[in-house]
């Protein structure tokens, strides 16, 4: 018992050093990119056992692995609780953390046009089993035409042209929750204002969230989103914010005033816009542009473009100068967030959380958000452009058999010690540690001329 007892210390005393060490390339970017300062500012630390930036590694690169959460403390990497108090704790400030991390990755993508830079704003919804979770509730979902029990998150994403870099997402709760009972918590903690923000109103939650990229120095021209989002209220308060908007129309009643009158969209369609529609892009689609007033939000551009199926739809503009072809161009870019939201669920683990705790959704959360952002680093870093899901197949095999030779060699490591008794009865225990910690060293070593030459 006495030698298993050393043998478990010692490799909990090296598994984060291990850890650290191993070159791959999600563990290079950890240290380039100096996630032990971020997480240090965002309150994000333990003081004692485990590192907190080795847990975190280990939670970022499971995809890469292919194994669950509940894995980990059996492949030797700690006790579970380790990993449940990490996402459970309440402190945590994940917010600060993903927007250091994106700010960072942003600048060192270079330069780009302002006209280039553009805020996304979309929501998804992942369905859950468990009733008894925290903040869960019901949601309508428009692609099944029914409600799910789940959660439903806002997502707000800064694109450069190139790359979308998720930047912050709010999990909104609606008042159809099988279960009202909430985690009683400090107040003043960040896990605290995260439950306060899920109980509001999701136009509240998109009007906060264009504010804080604001203050975190984020720029871009305009703010793109689909009609759900579109009021004159929501409009107007992102105009006053410093960003300008673009967004897709609902057919509704709201009127918009023209030539002194207030007409509503159907209204403008049949008698100021059906006999002024020209092709664009090519002949596609046809569209004609009409200049109107919203009572908040002011002088609006509207787009009115009809497809070749004879369907018309309208975009909004808050740039009067803007060409038609250039607003349609620009709301096309939408469709990134989307492309998010699916390597998010199939790649990066979005909705695997098991825990009945909202401090653990929020957390797994973000360190999708934190997987996705290395993706587009090491992208960038490559000088690459292109879809992320060749480069994650690409990782995931690398670390796949990084943790292979890791898991070997820790298996053919207790064996030793285990059988020292017999093999090397002659040797102090603290002697064989040591012999196999030079032995462990070689290894990592040639592991990383090995990655070099791959």
């Amino acid at each position: 018992m006495k030698t298993s007892n050393t043998f478990s210390l010692s490799i909990q005393k090296n598994i984060g050093k291990n850890i650290e060490s191993m070159d791959f390339e999600i563990g290079r970017a950890f240290q380039e990119l100096n996630f032990k300062s971020m997480m240090n500012r965002s309150g994000i630390n333990k003081t004692k056992g485990f590192k907190a930036v080795s847990v975190l590694l280990l939670y970022a690169i499971l995809p890469f692995l292919k194994i669950k959460s509940s894995g980990l403390h059996k492949k030797g990497n700690g006790k579970k609780d380790v990993y449940y108090r990490f996402l459970n704790h309440e402190r945590f400030n994940w917010r600060k953390l993903v927007y250091l991390l994106a700010t960072k990755i942003i600048g060192l993508c270079g330069n780009v046009p302002l006209r280039e830079k553009v805020l996304i704003a979309d929501d998804t919804i992942v369905s859950k089993t468990g009733k008894n979770m925290e903040c869960v509730s019901y949601h309508y979902d428009h692609k099944t035409n029914r409600s799910i029990l789940g959660h439903q998150y806002l997502q707000l994403g800064y694109h450069n042209g190139i790359n979308l870099f998720p930047l912050d997402m709010v999990a909104n709760t609606s008042s159809k929750r099988p279960n009202d009972k909430m985690r009683d918590i400090d107040k003043r903690t960040s896990g605290w204002r995260r439950r306060k923000e899920a109980l509001g109103k999701k136009t509240d939650s998109l009007s906060q969230m264009i504010r804080q990229a604001w203050n975190n120095g984020i720029d871009a021209s305009f703010v793109l989103f689909d009609s759900w989002f579109a009021h004159d209220s929501v409009i107007s308060n992102i105009v006053g914010i410093g960003y300008g908007v673009i967004c897709r129309l609902k057919k509704s009643r709201v009127r918009y005033e023209y030539g002194g009158k207030r007409y509503t969209l159907n209204r403008l369609w049949r008698n100021f816009v059906r006999k002024r529609m020209k092709a664009i892009d090519g002949g596609l689609v046809k569209a004609a542009c009409l200049d109107v007033k919203l009572p908040k939000s002011g002088d609006v551009r509207l787009v009115f473009i009809l497809d070749r199926n004879k369907q018309w739809n309208v975009l909004l503009s808050t740039d009067t100068d803007l060409s038609a072809s250039d607003i349609l161009n620009y709301y096309a870019r939408r469709w990134a967030i989307e492309v998010f939201f699916k390597d998010a669920k199939q790649m990066l683990y979005l909705g695997k959380e098991q825990s009945r705790i909202f401090d653990a959704t929020i957390a797994s959360y973000s360190i999708v958000m934190i997987r996705y952002l290395l993706l587009v680093y090491i992208l960038n870093k490559r000088r690459l452009v292109g879809p992320l899901g060749p480069l994650f197949r690409e990782l995931s095999e690398e670390h796949m058999l990084l943790d292979i030779a890791k898991q070997t060699w820790i298996g053919i490591r207790e064996n030793i010690i285990k059988s020292s008794y017999i093999l090397s009865y002659k040797i102090e225990l603290e002697v064989l540690l040591q012999l196999l910690d030079l032995s462990e060293d070689l290894i990592l070593n040639q592991t990383k001329i090995l990655c070099a030459k791959l």
